[in-house]
């Protein structure tokens, strides 16, 4: 009786671990910024359309400030960030190379998500304007072309409709240079592309252990909400999967208020 006593309390406590162990795997808090920039687009509109979308697909996330993102990438070396406003912070990035913030968060291993327009090519507002070299600075490179509006045509490939169910034809004024990505030994993902130029697409330099993810950098014939629907489903099918099996064996970092469903 003893025996089977013991085989059941161990079993329960093996359970009750394996519980713990994957809602602490599986509790991604995300990081949506949204703060003091001009922007070319509304950020208010996508963050609201962020917050209706997130949930659905069972993503924690809050909404943050400038200092509150610095604190997040400091605490959260590989968590994930949505840029919502198509401009950087000052607070982490100056176009300074490795001793920027987010040069050194993206090469240890974070993911950030950017819409909004060309990424780093201000901070804080368009007077500070690194221009192309803002990219250089953060990548080595730069691998964005604009085509401006209408924008080229993009197709979604075989790999983004699996991991976004919901991408559609559309068109992109800031898509990225496939041949650039591959001439520069870069690994990426393309998810939607006419064969030369990619949007959206998830990328990284050599020796970069993170992902940046270029996610309708100019947003043309869709909505917020689809937009931030997309977003929503590439996070949940491809990065917090990503992030779950690297966490593992790992203790998490709990940030800030998280939201969820």
């Amino acid at each position: 009786m003893k025996t089977i006593s013991a085989i059941l309390s161990l079993i329960f406590i093996v359970t009750v671990f394996s519980f713990l162990i994957c809602i602490n795997v599986l509790a991604q808090e995300v990081a949506v910024y949204n703060d003091k920039e001009t922007a070319w687009i509304d950020p208010v509109q996508m963050v609201a359309s962020l917050e209706k979308m997130l949930p659905k697909s069972s993503i924690p996330y809050k909404v943050v400030k400038a200092f509150e993102l610095e604190e997040y990438m400091k605490t959260n070396e590989t968590g994930v960030v949505i840029i919502t406003t198509g401009i950087a912070p000052s607070e982490i990035f100056k176009n300074q190379g490795d001793k920027d913030l987010v040069h050194q968060w993206l090469f240890d291993g974070g993911i950030m998500f950017w819409s909004g327009d060309w990424p780093f090519y201000y901070w804080d507002a368009p007077a500070n304007c690194p221009a192309a070299a803002g990219e250089i600075s953060v990548f080595g490179v730069t691998f964005t072309t604009s085509s401006g509006p209408p924008g080229q045509n993009m197709e979604p490939t075989e790999l983004g409709k699996e991991l976004i169910p919901s991408i559609k034809e559309h068109q992109s004024s800031r898509p990225v240079m496939l041949a650039t990505l591959e001439n520069n030994k870069f690994e990426f993902e393309s998810y939607a592309d006419n064969g030369s130029n990619a949007d959206p697409i998830a990328l990284r330099a050599s020796k970069m252990d993170g992902w940046f993810v270029n996610m309708h950098t100019w947003i043309e014939g869709v909505s917020y909400d689809q937009a931030a629907l997309e977003i929503a489903e590439l996070i949940g099918n491809r990065f917090l999967e990503l992030k779950a099996i690297d966490k593992m064996g790992k203790s998490s970092t709990t940030w800030g208020e998280i939201k969820g469903n």
